[in-house]
């Protein structure tokens, strides 16, 4: 039976270290395209209706003040839209995530397939979110974020994982992969502690990089939802089967031994249900 959250094998064949430039794969490719894209239109937003480039930036932001005046009626959207936004002041911000994307991600999509990838990405950035959201309400702590980083650190704590010894150049250092995944969860781990943030979102951060662990190293990233509740589902009629046949022999003993009159009203419709299967 094929599951249909596997994906196919052309983007997993290749699947390992490589030098040069790697091939665009498409979950990074479309999250290459949306950062790019909503960074553009916002820019020429911020020219041509500044007002309305900043309501967007507003609404899509994650804004813990809007979460906790809001709620229930939280802006719900924000847990992933935060994600394809960046600081328009600083370029820099949305040129290291995607080329953090574009090198780590192509090497874990290759190896995960397309669907767990986007998984893996989606709920980084979701749970980096969820985390922030909870202790910047707790403690009446209005911070703002923007940003792919949550997701980027996934990927490359999840591509660590995988593949922890690979060589890898970090500006001019040449180093093993898993040493690069600890530097950058050793600075926001020093952000925290020290509560030195530098408007760094250190919390989102380090939440997807946990997320990236977890998933790659004790497999939850393998797990297919769509199998495992098939799966349940012929289990369940299965047994219902087995319960229906064990109840069909008792009632065919009974009627053997006391007659039809000692048959319940219900004993009935399951005797009609069960011989119109036959």
């Amino acid at each position: 039976m094929t599951r249909t959250y596997e994906d196919p094998p052309e983007f997993r064949e290749s699947a390992g270290p490589s030098f040069g430039y790697p091939r665009l794969t498409p979950v990074v490719r479309w999250v290459i395209w949306l950062n790019v894209g909503v960074f553009v239109a916002l820019l020429i937003a911020g020219f041509a209706a500044p007002k309305l480039e900043a309501a967007v930036y507003g609404a899509l932001r994650l804004d813990p003040a809007a979460w906790s005046s809001d709620f229930p009626l939280a802006p719900w959207w924000q847990v992933i839209t935060y994600g394809f936004l960046h600081s328009m002041r600083d370029p820099m911000h949305i040129l290291m995530n995607l080329l953090g994307v574009y090198f780590f991600g192509t090497l874990l999509e290759n190896q995960l397939g397309s669907k767990r990838f986007a998984t893996l990405y989606g709920l980084a950035l979701a749970i980096g979110a969820t985390l922030h959201l909870a202790i910047a309400c707790a403690g009446d702590w209005n911070v703002t974020v923007v940003g792919a980083s949550g997701g980027v650190m996934a990927v490359v704590v999840a591509a660590a994982v995988l593949y922890p010894n690979m060589r890898v150049i970090f500006f001019v250092f040449p180093m093993p992969l898993k040493v690069l995944a600890l530097i950058f969860v050793g600075l926001d781990l020093f952000r925290v502690l020290t509560q030195q943030s530098g408007g760094v979102a250190s919390i989102v951060h380090l939440a997807g990089a946990a997320w990236g662990f977890a998933a790659l190293k004790f497999g939850w990233i393998w797990a297919d939802p769509a199998a495992r509740w098939q799966e349940r589902q012929e289990r369940k009629v299965v047994e219902q089967r087995q319960t229906d046949e064990e109840r069909l022999d008792k009632l065919l003993q009974q009627i053997h031994d006391k007659g039809m009159p000692s048959l319940s009203s219900s004993d009935r419709e399951f005797l009609k249900r069960m011989s119109s299967r036959r």
